[in-house]
């Protein structure tokens, strides 16, 4: 007799778990973004996500470029999950004023967070005047110092270190001049100290002669500026190209000289030109950072802040303590022509604020 009335009231604590299971179900209903598009977003019962209401911004220069993609496809995956929306902002050359401009803009808007691609040191004053007005701000691909609350990127030095071990090792020990391309007149921190990480293990290296070309993140440029590079350097063994479509105004100058085969090149980013390179075997190697990987974290790090989530120690926004990490690095992956078509895909985002 007890062991039915346990196993009845056990049947009838079930059913109660499973009603209210099927009450806290979520339900399927279909968002629209501003760019007509539609989504599927999960809401409770109450018809909310956690992130309803928020609006992140991502701020950049030259965003045009698919190397952009990646990074806006990372924070509207997080605002998705979150239920929140977001757009991105800034100018489409290298202006620090316009960077600056759309950073405050932001503020004036009263964004719930920035995610902010660190280009210039110009833009350190707006940051801290963002903080100070309440509005979080994370760098990401490039830190810059400032009072940001963290930075989640590839650390560059390491990068180019990366960039020059990959090369030594495609060459097998033949030595002779390694050219270096980057955006060098814009100074940007980030090229700066990929340069540096390059420089310090081919420096090393005896027999290596290096010599540095400025490509101002233009394929063109690059492409012009390089090829005079060979020219001046017949010895010439090696390009690293360090930023994105570098790859691809090296190979054009390497083609153009008739020393296709004959001159490693090893690339930046995952644009499709580079893949197609990296395919037909003009480009030996490229090293594509995580930035979908830094956009997704970004955003979901801004909103756990926002919220008093992370319980480090209670009211920590108000003590004026930061509980997140200083910086991450994301890393960066190597890809050749065996790995290639695994990142052919193209990222996809709806943006679903205006500025």
């Amino acid at each position: 007799m007890k062991k039915l009335v346990s196993l009845l009231l056990a049947t009838i604590l079930l059913l109660g778990c499973l009603a209210g299971c099927a009450q806290d179900t979520a339900t399927t209903d279909t968002a629209t973004t501003d760019e007509g598009a539609t989504s599927d977003t999960t809401e409770t019962t109450t018809g909310t996500l956690p992130g309803e209401g928020e609006i992140y911004c991502v701020i950049m220069s030259l965003g045009q470029l698919e190397f952009f993609d990646a990074l806006k496809a990372g924070v509207n995956a997080a605002a998705d999950d979150l239920g929140a929306q977001w757009y991105f902002a800034g100018p489409q050359e290298l202006v620090p004023d316009q960077i600056v401009q759309a950073i405050d803009q932001a503020v004036a808007n009263q964004v719930t967070g920035i995610i902010l691609h660190g280009q210039t040191d110009e833009t350190a004053n707006a940051i801290d005047n963002a903080i100070a007005a309440g509005v979080p701000v994370i760098c990401v691909n490039t830190d810059i110092e400032s009072d940001r609350l963290s930075f989640i990127g590839c650390d560059p030095y390491n990068a180019g270190v990366g960039q020059a071990e990959e090369l030594l090792r495609q060459l097998d020990g033949k030595t002779g001049t390694v050219i270096i391309s980057s955006a060098l007149a814009i100074a940007q921190p980030s090229a700066i100290a990929n340069l540096a990480g390059a420089r310090s293990v081919l420096d090393e290296v005896e027999g290596i002669n290096v010599v540095e070309v400025d490509d101002t993140s233009d394929a063109n440029v690059a492409a012009t500026n390089i090829g005079a590079a060979l020219q001046a350097n017949p010895d010439t063994v090696g390009i690293i190209g360090q930023q994105a479509y570098t790859a691809v105004g090296a190979a054009t100058a390497v083609r153009e000289a008739g020393l296709t085969g004959e001159v490693v090149i090893i690339g930046r980013d995952r644009d499709e030109a580079t893949l197609d390179l990296i395919e037909n075997g003009e480009v030996a190697a490229s090293f594509a950072q995580n930035s979908y990987v830094e956009g997704y974290i970004a955003t979901q790090w801004l909103h756990a802040y926002v919220n008093d989530r992370l319980k480090v120690v209670e009211n920590y926004r108000e003590l004026g303590i930061n509980p997140l990490p200083d910086s991450v690095d994301s890393g960066s992956i190597i890809i050749t022509a065996e790995n290639q078509e695994q990142f052919r895909a193209k990222y996809e985002y709806n943006v679903t604020a205006t500025n």
